[in-house]
């Protein structure tokens, strides 16, 4: 799926600046978006367009706003007068993992994913067994069916992370927002996962077009995306957008292509930079 509907073959053996994809229709448009806690501004007249059908990461310093800029994706947050999110049409479903799994203790592995559609308008539209069966579907997609019935403290942080990802998966997102989901994991568990999200985003049975994640690492970044984001120090906005040049799939051992490569160091002298 990466950068498919451009069908274009860039030269992988160097970075390349991000262009703006043509013929590419966009999922989430944010123009001029600042915003402001009191007198703490975050976010400084951000545009920023993220299209269907790609992945793109979120770079930046700690604390410069990069978890705030997704939740003006969700509309959890408003940004300033003179600054507008806007979806292609109606607004898309949209799921979100954060960096911690949030699972409710005294629930099931399969329970804590059939929590999300229990609310909002799938629980109107959904039976208890068409809950029951969404909610094992989605366990299946994370390769968790089998501990379907254990309880959080019975498994690892990496299932437990999985879990939350299955959560937002049931509810059948298009759009899918990740604030640094990997954060917490060790070295393997985190490079296992990475593989198992994007080998979701490409089953033709989940629902998902586009992913927007916030990271710390420049590897996982260029490992995962079309686009990665990065973002200046606060008041944050858009510094670069640099398109990352790899051949998709992208498989285990591909940190040894020289697109690879270039792209990690050039992202990290621009981190330098700031």
């Amino acid at each position: 799926m990466f950068a498919k509907a451009i069908g274009v073959q860039q030269d992988a053996s160097r970075p390349q600046e991000a262009a703006e994809p043509r013929n590419r229709e966009v999922a989430i448009s944010l123009r001029q978006c600042s915003l402001s806690f009191g007198e703490v501004q975050v976010l400084n007249n951000v545009s920023l367009d993220i299209y269907k059908n790609e992945f793109v990461s979120i770079l930046g310093p700690s604390g410069c706003g990069k978890s705030t800029l997704l939740r003006l994706m969700l509309e959890l947050l408003k940004p300033d007068r003179g600054g507008e999110v806007a979806y292609a049409s109606k607004k898309p479903n949209i799921g979100i993992v954060f960096q911690k799994p949030v699972l409710m203790p005294w629930l099931t592995a399969v329970q804590n994913v059939e929590l999300t559609l229990t609310m909002g308008p799938n629980k109107k539209k959904l039976s208890k067994r068409e809950r029951e069966e969404k909610a094992e579907g989605a366990l299946q997609l994370v390769g968790l069916q089998d501990f379907r019935n254990h309880f959080p403290h019975q498994l690892s942080g990496g299932m437990q992370q999985r879990i939350a990802i299955a959560r937002a998966l049931a509810a059948d997102p298009e759009i899918l927002l990740m604030d640094e989901p990997f954060g917490a994991l060790d070295e393997f568990t985190r490079e296992k996962l990475n593989f198992e999200l994007l080998r979701l985003w490409e089953n033709p049975k989940s629902s998902l077009s586009s992913i927007v994640m916030v990271t710390h690492s420049i590897q996982e970044s260029v490992m995962m995306s079309d686009r990665v984001v990065m973002m200046s120090p606060r008041p944050a906005g858009v510094e670069d957008i640099v398109s990352v040049p790899l051949p998709s799939p992208r498989v285990v051992g591909m940190e040894e292509h020289p697109a690879f490569y270039q792209t990690v160091k050039e992202l990290r002298k621009r981190v330098k930079e700031q």
